[in-house]
């Protein structure tokens, strides 16, 4: 794959042990490269922690293919000053693979759910913030999304509903959350370029954190998302696409009500001029009910996002749509 290094976004988010995993250099050396070379210049959280962006893998990789062709580490920092210097663009040439973080670190993602949890229904925003900041300086996006911030966000429902916690609690909470996924969605450039894919919530449906989780690893992946929201008619979704024909639809329901009120729309897309969008759906309701999966035209997405990417892969390149950006 060939890809401008100006197309990666320069959000600081994997820790050094993801990014050493990921480039297959050591930690030392990366640490000297930064003292030598001034390569890289990482964010460091108010712990101490380095973070890198998604630009400085893919910087890293470049240096890596470089030195491979036999260059040293000092031509290749010269030639890289050289670029930029004559404003030349820097295409980097990576085999598509997902960061995965090894599970040997001391602090397992569901430690800090609790935490974050507490920290949230307290209403203290500073100590939530400096435990998702903790969470990136030891996980990878997607880890953090959907093992800690999911998980809170389905324990606030819970709690709101059992009348553990005030409603304004509840959206104290939510709001935050939903805030923090924003950021991150919004830190990724549009990709016009790439299928575009509607994401949105069901009609009546208020609880968008996993639709917007979703659409946040699918940005992350490349595609044109566009991130519809709470509550979206079905109409309006059919309207919108006639207008904008996107190749896929993946809309989500956590309730059997708001999940029933999407039982037609499959119907609906197919009037559309060819090529119609392919429809998927997810959500709570799905995960833990097999009927309404079998009452609902479409892909199921399943209850795990980071599998979703994969199926929705299959799925557009089967229907003839370019391959995913990145990995």
């Amino acid at each position: 794959m060939r890809k401008l290094l100006t197309d990666y976004t320069d959000e600081p988010v994997y820790n050094m042990k993801a990014v050493e995993q990921q480039t297959t250099i050591p930690a030392a050396t990366l640490r000297a490269w930064e003292r030598r070379y001034l390569l890289m210049e990482p964010k460091r959280t108010t712990s101490g922690y380095r973070l890198y962006s998604e630009r400085d893998v893919a910087l890293l990789h470049w240096v890596r293919n470089q030195m491979n062709e036999g260059l040293t580490i000092s031509r290749v920092v010269a030639k890289l000053d050289s670029l930029r210097a004559s404003n030349e663009p820097i295409w980097i040439e990576i085999e598509e693979k997902p960061i995965v973080l090894r599970h040997e670190l001391a602090l397992p993602p569901r430690d800090l759910v609790a935490p974050l949890y507490q920290a949230l229904i307290a209403l203290d925003e500073y100590s939530a913030g400096k435990i998702i900041e903790q969470a990136f300086a030891l996980y990878a996006m997607q880890t953090v999304s959907v093992e800690i911030i999911r998980p809170v966000l389905v324990e606030i429902g819970e709690a709101w509903h059992r009348g553990d916690i005030l409603i304004a609690t509840e959206h104290f909470a939510s709001t935050y959350l939903r805030g923090r996924l924003l950021v991150m969605l919004q830190a990724y450039i549009p990709r016009p370029d790439m299928p575009m894919i509607f994401v949105g919530c069901a009609p009546s449906e208020l609880h968008e954190g996993g639709a917007l989780i979703f659409a946040l690893m699918l940005r992350q992946q490349g595609y044109n998302v566009i991130y519809l929201g709470q509550d979206v008619p079905i109409d309006d979704i059919v309207k919108a696409a006639q207008d904008k024909h996107p190749a896929m639809i993946c809309m989500a329901a956590t309730s059997p009500i708001t999940a029933g009120l999407l039982h037609d729309i499959q119907e609906q897309l197919a009037q559309i001029e060819p090529p119609a969008p392919i429809f998927a759906y997810g959500g709570q309701a799905f995960d833990t009910n097999s009927k309404l999966r079998e009452s609902v035209a479409g892909y199921y997405l399943g209850s795990d996002p980071r599998d979703s990417i994969s199926l929705i892969n299959d799925l557009l390149r089967s229907n003839g749509y370019p391959h995913k950006a990145h990995l």
